[in-house]
């Protein structure tokens, strides 16, 4: 079993029908993040012009080659016992275009040149520049690449030194708490510098509440006030994609990609 496949090598096995390819959901989104400290994305009209001029779709189809879903919301759509609200986020460059004149930067005129932050991966790169020239052409502004190994990367993202940044997640639980409880004022993972007290009484009401319908429900209600914030920008929900050996028996696909060792054997092939 192999941990991943490079993006360069993925067409090559799908086209193939390789028998070895497995691409399934994980409980993991990737996303950007905006500081909403500074100018210019203290502006939530701006971060929705932001999120509105991007191809999530092409970024799957061109880039990542994964078959992943475009993401619009924050937890993964195939967490147990949860469904998110109708996200408030949607592509539309004409309306994106006119939120930013609307924040006072008409056709990009007068907007800063933005630097988007990454750590060093193989995979980062060539999202980033694909989402560079998608805001460049849609919104008229310049955007500069930053590529920080990840000391420096996570450094910049914890002291606020940055506009835009990569960022993801990974589910600790099967719960859509993991994605949510992070962005509460006083987190030490919420790097965003939003915060709203009506979301964070919404978290802690939930962790309060037993009834397990009803706390998917406050939960959904917390999501949507995170959604309409909007101090994030999703972009796919992962896959996780590797190739396996037809050797390998007791190893099952699950969204939190746990696979106990003591139920995988190994036998012979012909192959």
């Amino acid at each position: 079993i192999t941990d991943s496949v490079p993006m360069s090598k993925r067409d090559t096995y799908r086209q193939a029908d390789s028998p070895y390819l497995r691409m399934e959901p994980t409980l993991a989104t990737y996303f950007y993040i905006f500081n909403t400290r500074k100018p210019p994305f203290d502006d939530p009209r701006v971060r929705r012009a932001f999120n509105m001029a991007i191809d999530r779709q092409a970024i799957i189809d061109t880039v990542t080659r994964g078959g992943e879903a475009p993401a619009y919301n924050i937890v993964p759509p195939k967490t147990a016992f949860y469904h998110s609200p109708e996200s408030p986020i949607h592509e539309d460059i004409a309306e994106a275009r006119a939120l930013l004149a609307e924040a006072g930067y008409p056709d990009g005129k007068g907007f800063p040149v933005i630097e988007l932050l990454y750590n060093t991966s193989e995979s980062h790169r060539p999202i980033a520049e694909a989402i560079q020239e998608m805001w460049q052409q849609n919104l008229g502004i310049s955007v500069e690449l930053v590529n920080q190994s990840w000391p420096v990367y996570l450094d910049r993202r914890k002291s606020g030194a940055f506009s835009v940044a990569r960022a993801g997640w990974f589910g600790d639980f099967n719960d859509a708490s993991t994605f949510l409880t992070m962005w509460t004022g006083d987190s030490g993972l919420n790097h965003t510098g939003w915060s709203n007290p009506e979301f964070d009484a919404l978290i802690q009401k939930a962790e309060q509440t037993g009834n397990p319908a009803k706390r998917q429900d406050v939960l959904r209600e917390a999501e949507l006030i995170f959604l309409e914030g909007i101090p994030i920008m999703p972009i796919y929900f992962y896959n996780r994609i590797y190739l396996i050996r037809p050797e390998v028996k007791g190893w099952y696909p699950n969204i939190l990609d746990d696979h106990p060792y003591k139920y995988i054997w190994l036998e012979s092939s012909d192959e």
